[in-house]
C-alpha cells in the first residue's frame, strides 16, 4: 500500500513540474467563459433561432458550455504520459517501479484527478458568468427543476473522463505532437463531419465527443443523442477502453 501511495505522490509531483498544466487550466476556463458569453450575448438576435434565456433548455445549453474543457483535459492526459517518452524518463521510471501496470494505473488516477479539477473550474466559470448576467436581466434560475445540476455534473464528469482517454491516446502514439494533433483533428474535424454526413451520422451518437454532450443532456449538431445515463456509461466505456489499451501496450512494448 505504501508503494502505491508513493507512486501516486510521485506522479502528482510530475504534474506539478509541468508548467503547461496551469496554462491549460486557464485556457479551459477561458473557452468555457467565452462559450457562455457567446450564447448569452447572441440570444435574441434576429438570426439566432435559440429560445429566450428564460427557457430551461436554453439555460441548460448555456451551462453545458463547461464541457468544452474536455479539449484541454484530453491534451493534459496525453502530455502526462508522452512527456516520459519525450524526455526519456520512462526507463528510470520503470526501473524504479518495474511493475508497469502500476505506473500506468497511477497515471490514470492522476489524470482523472487533474481532469476533475479542470471540470470543476470550467463549471465554476460557467456558473460565475451565467448567474449574474441572467440575474441582471431579471431571469430566475431553477437549478433542480430545470435540470441544471444534471448538466453541471455531466460536464464535470466528461472533462474528467477525457483526461483518462488522453493517457490511453498518449501511450498509443508515444509521440507527443502526433498524439495531440491527431486527437484535436479527430475532435474538431472528424466527429463534426460524421455528424453531418447522412449515411453515417446515425453512428455519431456513439462517439466520445457525442457521449460527452449526451452526458450534459444538450444536443449539438442537431443530432439525436443518447440519454444522459447511457451517454455517461458510453463515455466511461471509452475511457476504460483507452485506459486498457494504454495498460496492455505499456506492458508489451519495449521501453524507449
Amino acid at each position: 500500500m505504501d508503494g502505491v501511495i508513493a507512486l501516486l505522490r510521485s506522479e502528482f509531483r510530475k504534474v506539478a513540474t509541468i508548467k503547461l498544466w496551469w496554462g491549460m487550466l486557464l485556457g479551459s476556463m477561458a473557452v468555457a467563459a467565452l462559450s457562455v458569453v457567446a450564447q448569452i450575448a447572441t440570444n435574441g438576435l434576429r438570426n439566432n433561432p435559440a429560445a429566450p434565456l428564460s427557457n430551461p433548455m436554453t439555460q441548460r445549453s448555456v451551462l453545458s458550455s463547461a464541457v468544452s474543457g474536455y479539449i484541454f483535459s484530453v491534451v493534459v492526459g496525453i502530455i502526462l504520459i508522452t512527456t516520459e517518452y519525450r524526455h526519456f524518463t520512462s526507463r528510470p521510471t520503470f526501473l524504479i517501479e518495474p511493475r508497469r501496470a502500476r505506473v500506468i494505473a497511477a497515471k490514470l488516477v492522476v489524470a482523472a484527478g487533474v481532469g476533475l479539477l479542470y471540470g470543476i473550474a470550467c463549471v465554476a466559470v460557467a456558473v460565475a458568468v451565467t448567474v449574474p448576467w441572467l440575474s441582471a436581466k431579471g431571469i430566475a434560475i431553477a437549478w433542480v427543476a430545470n435540470g441544471l445540476i444534471v448538466v453541471m455534473v455531466g460536464a464535470l464528469g466528461a472533462v474528467a473522463i477525457f483526461a483518462v482517454v488522453g493517457v490511453g491516446v498518449g501511450v498509443l502514439f508515444r509521440n507527443q505532437i502526433s498524439a495531440v494533433i491527431t486527437t484535436l483533428a479527430y475532435l474538431f474535424v472528424v466527429e463534426p463531419l460524421i455528424a453531418v454526413i447522412p449515411v453515417i451520422k446515425e453512428g455519431y451518437r456513439y462517439l466520445p465527443g457525442a457521449a460527452a454532450n449526451a452526458l450534459t443532456g444538450v444536443a449539438r449538431n442537431q443530432v439525436l443523442l443518447l440519454p444522459n445515463w447511457q451517454g455517461g456509461l458510453l463515455l466511461l466505456g471509452w475511457g476504460l477502453l483507452f485506459a486498457a489499451l494504454g495498460w496492455i501496450l505499456t506492458i508489451r512494448r519495449d521501453i524507449p
